[in-house]
């Protein structure tokens, strides 16, 4: 959910409202006292954090921006080796398989060019670092489930 769409469904659920200008560490703080969703939100929450950090500076969204942008060298999953020879990734469980190494290079692929091509497209329209990293972080909260667990993906 981009931040756009993030602020108007907050003023329906809440007595509290928020805009766009609004501050990033209020909403955070808000929903972080939702002791009983606090498992539903914290995805979300990691979001709206690595969104703070951005917010706070303009450098600091074109660091992020950078750090998510596609390397040479790939993305790796993230890997537990606990149970040696079985290996498994560390946020799914799953054991790594022929096949579950060629599904993450496949989906790292293709992710990595709809990334390009969005990144691409927004420096274009002279979008803010801010907001192509608000729909960055949209892109890949879109992407299969097996796939963000295979590579950390922690965010709503």
């Amino acid at each position: 959910m981009t931040l756009d769409v993030l602020f108007p469904v907050i003023n329906i659920i809440s007595p509290r409202k928020f805009s766009g200008d609004a501050n990033m560490h209020e909403l955070i703080t808000l929903l972080s006292a939702e002791k009983e969703s606090s498992e539903a939100l914290s995805p979300f929450l990691h979001r709206l954090h690595l969104l703070s950090f951005a917010q706070s500076n303009p450098g600091n969204a074109e660091e992020l921006l950078s750090a998510h942008l596609p390397k040479e060298d790939g993305l790796l999953p993230l890997l537990d080796f606990a149970d040696w020879p079985r290996v498994h990734y560390a946020a799914s469980g799953e054991v790594q398989t022929t096949e579950s190494e060629e599904y993450f290079r496949e989906m790292t692929s293709a992710a990595n060019l709809l990334r390009s091509a969005l990144i691409d497209a927004e420096r274009a329209k002279g979008t803010p670092a801010f907001y192509i990293l608000d729909k960055l972080l949209n892109l890949n909260s879109a992407l299969p489930d097996r796939y963000k667990k295979m590579a950390n993906i922690p965010y709503a």
